[in-house]
C-alpha cells in the first residue's frame, strides 16, 4: 500500500525528487564513465602493499590546499550517501543525505608527524576538487565495492569531484 502513496504523491507533484550526489572521476585528464554514489577507494589491488600518493584540494577560484605526500593502504572517498558505510567504520562521521560535500580519509597512514596528520581527513567541498597523484608501480579506483574498478599506474593523475550527474530519488521521508 505504501508504494502506491508513493506513486502517487510523485505523479501528483506533491512529492518531489531529492537529489543525490555522485562522484566523478578522471585520469589523466579523461573522465570516466563510471559515478560512484555511495564512495572510491584508490588503492593497489593487494592489501599488504603500501600505496603511494599526493593529494590537494582545489577550489574553483584555483586556491589550493597543502600538498599532502602519502603512504599508507589507500585513500577513501565518500558522497553523503556512503558516508554512513566504510567510511563511518574508518572513524569518519555520517553527513546530511542531500550534502553535495565529499568525504575523504587516507587509509592506515604512515605516520608523517602532526601537521601533515590534520590533512589526512576531511572534506572536499561541492566547489572543490581532489587534485591526486598516484606513484606505486599499480593501482585500482574501485567504484562502490570491488566489482566496477579502473586501473591506475605510476604517474597517473587522478581529480575526484561532486560535478557527476546527481541521482534523482524519492525519499518520502524527506518529500513534503
Amino acid at each position: 500500500m505504501y508504494i502506491y502513496t508513493v506513486l502517487d504523491g510523485f505523479l501528483e507533484d506533491q512529492i518531489v525528487p531529492s537529489k543525490l550526489s555522485r562522484i566523478s572521476v578522471s585520469v589523466n585528464s579523461k573522465v570516466l564513465p563510471t559515478c560512484a554514489l555511495n564512495d572510491i577507494l584508490i588503492a593497489h589491488p593487494c592489501p599488504a602493499t603500501v600505496s603511494r600518493f599526493s593529494f590537494k584540494i582545489r577550489g574553483d577560484d584555483e586556491t589550493c590546499s597543502p600538498l599532502v605526500n602519502c603512504r599508507s593502504s589507500g585513500l577513501r572517498i565518500s558522497t553523503a550517501a556512503g558516508s554512513t558505510a566504510a567510511m563511518h567504520s574508518a572513524g569518519g562521521f555520517p553527513m546530511p543525505i542531500l550534502s553535495r560535500d565529499l568525504q575523504y580519509m587516507v587509509r592506515e597512514p604512515i605516520s608523517q608527524g602532526p601537521a601533515i596528520s590534520r590533512l589526512m581527513h576531511g572534506l572536499i567541498k561541492s566547489d572543490q576538487s581532489m587534485d591526486a597523484s598516484w606513484f606505486s608501480k599499480e593501482g585500482f579506483v574501485y567504484f562502490d565495492g570491488s566489482h566496477v574498478f579502473h586501473t591506475i599506474q605510476n604517474g597517473d593523475t587522478i581529480e575526484i569531484s561532486s560535478k557527476a550527474p546527481v541521482l534523482q530519488v524519492v525519499l518520502p521521508h524527506l518529500s513534503t
